[in-house]
């Protein structure tokens, strides 16, 4: 018994070594293309906690690293009546890390109340989007003195009146999550949100095995993230976060931007490769779990921008075959 077992392990070794070799990625270590961070801090608005958003970005000014942040402009009080709740304090805030270069501003909703069950838009009709629309988009754009073209819906949801809204009042990118709703004739650039901070170092990890040629992790989070904010639902601290951040810039192969920057830099944020992205094939989840190292799909870091190639399925292969050999 003890002989099979040895060649049943010579076997899965000398498999797996072909199969890795064959795709050119056994002992690879080269850094051969560029990994696109975006960090998106949502729910900035005026009774957020000044202190901390100040220290977030303070931490992207000392890393040489940039956020798209998500503004609220309104909310209502119990009568009805409509008011703005971004205060001049905050602009000023605002309009400085623009002018750095250290931030952008994205339109995160309305009033970021739910009309609908779970979103603020889906399932309005095109005219009454198209005016909460343009009426946060000229508010924010006269506070900070910046054009926003970015939208972040509330709750990453949306349907295709939304779209159709966006498009007419000249958004260049939507960002809410995996799979919303396309146009396919859409001229949006679509980036959601492909991971949480604590998937980001695996999100690295997972774009230096891919045959991407522009992996991309779009990271979400929000001040509650913190320690320093929530007891309960913080996950790091502003240390910690600091910390991540000096790591990300010191890796040669690493772009921080925000989704300004992005639509820039970044060759193909179109709606076809939102609707690629969207796929979620045995094939695909195969692969990509096989590169993120996890099987759960909303944790899935990267936003794919083809179907696995060859050269992924063998490398996943590989991979597998590797746990095989036992011990």
């Amino acid at each position: 018994m003890k002989g099979k077992g040895k060649i049943f392990k010579i076997i899965i070794i000398f498999a797996a070594a072909c199969v890795l070799s064959f795709t050119g990625c056994y002992g690879q270590t080269k850094h051969d293309k560029p990994i696109y961070v975006i960090f998106r801090l949502d729910d900035i608005q005026l009774g957020s906690q000044k202190d901390i958003e100040l220290a977030i970005i303070d931490i992207f000014r000392d890393n040489e690293g940039s956020i798209t942040l998500g503004v609220v402009p309104f909310d209502y009080d119990q009568s009805g009546q409509e008011f703005p709740i971004l205060s001049i304090e905050k602009a000023k805030i605002l309009k400085a890390g623009i002018n750095e270069g250290i931030l952008d501003v994205a339109l995160h909703g309305y009033s970021h109340k739910q009309i609908n069950e779970g979103s603020e838009f889906a399932g309005l009709d095109y005219d009454s989007q198209l005016q909460r629309l343009a009426e946060g988009k000229s508010f924010l754009e006269g506070m900070i003195d910046a054009p926003v073209t970015t939208f972040i819906p509330p709750w990453n949801t949306y349907d295709q009146n939304t779209l159709l809204a966006l498009e007419s009042l000249g958004f260049s990118t939507i960002s809410a999550g995996r799979n919303g709703e396309v146009l396919n004739t859409s001229s949006l650039n679509y980036l959601p949100f492909t991971s949480r901070l604590s998937g980001l170092r695996d999100g690295i990890n997972a774009a230096r095995k891919s045959t991407y040629t522009q992996p991309t992790i779009v990271v979400l989070f929000h001040k509650y993230d913190f320690k320093e904010v929530s007891e309960e639902k913080g996950v790091i601290s502003l240390q910690e976060f600091s910390e991540l951040l000096s790591w990300l810039h010191s890796q040669d192969d690493v772009k921080i931007l925000t989704i300004g920057k992005a639509e820039k830099e970044i060759p193909d944020l179109s709606a076809s490769r939102y609707l690629i992205s969207n796929q979620g094939s045995p094939l695909h989840n195969y692969v990509d779990s096989t590169l993120s190292e996890t099987e759960k799909e909303e944790t899935k870091p990267l936003y794919r921008e083809k179907s696995p190639s060859m050269t992924s399925i063998f490398r996943a292969i590989g991979e597998h075959l590797l746990e095989l050999i036992p011990d």
